[in-house]
Parts: C-alpha cells; structure tokens; sequence
C-alpha cells in the first residue's frame, strides 16, 4: 500500500509538472501571437490601417508652365533633363504637360523640316512616344546621346526611340529614306 501511495503521488508530479509546462508553452504561444499580430497590424502614424499608400517616384515630375519657342536650351532648362536637338537649324519648340499611367509627364516636341523630335520626362512615359503604324527593326549599332537607340520604321517612315534614366526620346521622320533619316540622326546633339 505504501508503495502504491509512492506511485500515485510520484503519477500526480509528474501530471501537475505535465500541467504546469503545458500551461507555461500556451502562455508562450499565446504572447507570440499577440507580438506578431501587433507588429504586422501596426499602422504607420498618419496612416489610416486599410489605406493604400501610393509612394511618389523618385524621378517624379512636376506639372511645367506650357511654352512654344524655337530656343532649344530654354526648354531644356525647362524640361529639366539632357534634350536631343538637330544641329545647324532652329526648331518650332512646344512645352506642354500631359499624364501617363496617374502621373504627370513633361513633354516637349522640337519640329525640324522633315524631323520631329519628342522628349518625355519622366522615362516611364516613354509608352506615349510609340508609333503603332511602324515596326521595330532588329539592329544593335544605333546610338543618339551615347545612349543604345531602337529603330523603328515602315516604307519611308522612320522613328528612333532611346531613353535615359530620367527621360524618353523619339526622333521621327514621316517622310525620308532610311540612309537620310540615319544621316540626319548623327547630326543630333544634346542640349542640357
């Protein structure tokens, strides 16, 4: 009998140590799930918790006052990156504000005889330089300001787009041979 008081009172420390580990791992459990549910759901100060925040791009643009002018480096200035512009001729220059996927885009047009130059700030609007009606040839040895250069083009038609990190370029010829529109190219230089 003795020994099987022993027993029960050993099979009863062992179920309270039992109990009191168990109750200590849920309590442990229990707190962690606490912690991590506090910091995934923590709200940032100023933030409503089911808001979308939409953070502003680096190269982001501001809206730029609209302007014409034939003075290449007054709407480089006002572009506010490098502009491609033909050599040897003064163009008819148009500066004006426009949107491309939510954000505001800078773009400014120099029209040469026979050239149309585009330029868009930031570079992510360089979707709105395409031309649908052209088709993009494979060649890798185009450049304009040092920068790799695409060509695009159909029948007479011609158009080389570039871009940088902070803008989008086209250069276009509705009406040229392809020689004379890459003779042309090469006389391209960079305004800043």
């Amino acid at each position: 009998m003795a020994q099987q008081n022993e027993k029960n009172s050993l099979l009863m420390r062992i179920k309270r140590l039992f109990s009191g580990l168990t109750s200590l791992v849920l309590a442990l459990v229990l707190v962690a799930v606490i912690y991590v549910a506090a910091v995934l759901l923590h709200a940032p100060e100023g933030h409503e918790q089911n808001a979308w925040v939409v953070e502003e791009e680096e190269n982001a643009v501001t809206p730029l006052q609209a302007a014409s002018s034939s003075d290449v480096q007054s709407l480089a200035r006002l572009f506010g990156a490098p502009l491609p512009a033909y050599s040897g001729q003064a163009p008819s220059g148009e500066a004006r504000n426009t949107r491309h996927d939510g954000q505001a885009v800078r773009q400014i047009t120099l029209s040469y005889p026979g050239l149309i130059i585009t330029a868009v700030r930031p570079a992510s609007a360089a979707p709105l330089l395409l031309r649908d009606e052209l088709i993009v040839q494979s060649r890798s040895d185009l450049t304009v300001m040092n920068l790799p250069a695409v060509l695009a083009g159909k029948g007479t038609s011609h158009c080389l787009y570039f871009s940088s990190e902070f803008a989008a370029y086209s250069v276009y010829a509705p009406n040229a041979a392809e020689e004379e529109f890459l003779a042309a190219v090469s006389r391209i230089t960079q305004v800043r």
